[in-house]
């Protein structure tokens, strides 16, 4: 437990150091807090031997709790594609209704053939996750065993979200649910802008279905 502390104390502390460099944005506070962290959720020598590599989405079949910033990140790269923004709403719409347990083996709609495809603005949750075994990640998918993870760089994400998860409006949300809020709240360009619009992405953040269920 002092270990998955020091790591988490670890994420949080250079999260913070980002974000506080970065311009007083929420997209710009998560792309500086994603691009602080990832060297330190990479494998490092005391790592166990990575199983992930591209096409492996075990791990994408589980529902994802965003921040605020994430959030608002992940909206304003999928606006920027119009195609891949409808056909992600689409799929995000589908199962946006489902309880949090109930969306365990439902493919993450941002999943394009095995592949994230927004892979450089995904989520904490999903950076930070790593295996050793894809064996065992199927078994955790079919719910018949549990993977082995890389715990130094799960905890290190856990302290990063913490800082980002800092004064946004209430508790992270499950990622379709928000996508489709902001998408809906959004304006004419598909973008927030301004207090006026992040006080609107903000209202639509605490409608989206909360991350764990309620």
């Amino acid at each position: 437990m002092a270990t998955s502390h020091a790591e988490f104390y670890r994420g949080a502390e250079a999260a913070a150091a980002a974000a506080a460099a970065a311009d007083p944005t929420p997209v710009a506070a998560a792309r500086a807090v994603h691009e602080a962290l990832q060297p330190l959720l990479v494998a490092g020598p005391d790592s166990p031997e990575r199983a992930c590599r591209a096409g492996c989405a075990h791990c994408c079949h589980f529902p994802v709790g965003v921040t605020f910033a994430e959030a608002l990140l992940l909206h304003r790269t999928l606006a920027a594609e119009p195609a891949q923004h409808a056909a992600v709403l689409a799929k995000a719409r589908a199962d946006a209704h489902l309880a949090w347990l109930d969306l365990v083996g439902r493919p993450c709609p941002l999943l394009v053939a095995g592949r994230c495809s927004t892979y450089d603005s995904r989520p904490l949750p999903c950076r930070a996750l790593a295996s050793s075994d894809e064996a065992a990640c199927a078994s955790a998918l079919r719910g018949t065993g549990i993977a082995p993870r890389d715990e130094a760089a799960f905890w290190r994400g856990l302290g990063a979200a913490s800082v980002l998860a800092e004064g946004q409006p209430g508790p992270s949300r499950e990622l379709r649910s928000v996508l489709c809020a902001l998408a809906d709240a959004a304006g004419r360009d598909g973008d927030f802008d301004g207090d006026v619009d992040l006080a609107r992405a903000a209202a639509a953040f605490a409608r989206a279905s909360t991350a764990g269920g309620d």
